[in-house]
C-alpha cells in the first residue's frame, strides 16, 4: 500500500458480503475502514484480513453507524475517504402486514436506511470539499418486485432507491458519484439455511457482487451516475 491508496468505508464488512468486498477492495489496494459493533464481528474480520490488519491496510473500528457520533467517527478515521459502500442491513418477513409489529419496521428502517443516510451525511462534507467521491448503496430486488410479506424490508429497501437518486441529484455538478446495486437472493449460509429447498444455482455469489461494487468505485464507472444497477 502506498501514501497514495485509496481510502474505503465498507458498512457491513462483517457480514457474508461485506466480507467479500472488504476482500476485493483490499486486493486493489484501498486502505479499508469497517465498522463492527459486537466483538464476534471484530474477531471474524481479524481472521479473515490478518495481514491487512497488521499492515494497517484494514482498520476496524468499533461504532454504531446508525447514530450521528458513530458515523461521525468512522470518517474522522477515515480521513477523507474516496468510497463509501453503505452495505450494511437486515432483513425481516414472512409475515402479512397485520400481523408485523412496528418493531420489526423501526428495525428495518434503522439498518437499511437511517445507516445510510447517517453515513453519507457524514461523509459527504469532504467529498464536497474535493469536488470527488463514490457513494454505493446497497438495496434489494424486493423493492422493486415488492412481494407479499416482506413489507417492511421491501418499503425500507425501496426508501434506499429514493434516497440513492435524490442524492445524486443534489450532488449532480459536485463530482460525486450515487449509486446503488439491486441484487436478488445473495448466496450465503443464513439464505441456504432459510430456504433449504431454493434453487441455489439461480442466486448471486458474494465475490460477483463484490466485483460490480468495485468497478462502480472505478474511474471506469465515472459515467455511471444515479444508477440503479441489478446483480
Amino acid at each position: 500500500m502506498t501514501d497514495q491508496a485509496r481510502t474505503t468505508i465498507v458498512t457491513g464488512g462483517t457480514g457474508a458480503l461485506g466480507a467479500r468486498v472488504v476482500h476485493a477492495f483490499l486486493g486493489s489496494g484501498d486502505r479499508v475502514i469497517v465498522p463492527w459493533i459486537v466483538d464476534h464481528e471484530r474477531e471474524a474480520a481479524a481472521k479473515a484480513e490478518p495481514d491487512a490488519l497488521r499492515s494497517g491496510q484494514l482498520l476496524l473500528l468499533h461504532a454504531d453507524i446508525t447514530q450521528e457520533s458513530g458515523a461521525a467517527s468512522v470518517v474522522a478515521a477515515a480521513g477523507e475517504p474516496q468510497v463509501l459502500i453503505n452495505g450494511v442491513g437486515g432483513f425481516a418477513g414472512g409475515a402479512p402486514l397485520h400481523k408485523t409489529d412496528l418493531e420489526t419496521w423501526e428495525r428495518m428502517w434503522t439498518m437499511n436506511v437511517r445507516s445510510a443516510v447517517a453515513m453519507s451525511r457524514a461523509a459527504l462534507p469532504s467529498m464536497l470539499a474535493r469536488k470527488r467521491g463514490v457513494i454505493v448503496n446497497v438495496a434489494s430486488r424486493a423493492a422493486i418486485d415488492r412481494p407479499a410479506g416482506l413489507a417492511a424490508y421491501s418499503a425500507s429497501k425501496a426508501a434506499v432507491i429514493v434516497l440513492t437518486e435524490t442524492l445524486q441529484r443534489e450532488v449532480a455538478n459536485d463530482g460525486i458519484r450515487v449509486n446503488a446495486i439491486v441484487p436478488t437472493t445473495i448466496d450465503t449460509p443464513a439464505n441456504r439455511a432459510a430456504m433449504p429447498k431454493a434453487d441455489f444455482s439461480q442466486w448471486t455469489a458474494p465475490d460477483r457482487i463484490a466485483l460490480v461494487l468495485l468497478w462502480l468505485a472505478s474511474d471506469a464507472a465515472t459515467a455511471v451516475r444515479g444508477g440503479l444497477i441489478p446483480v
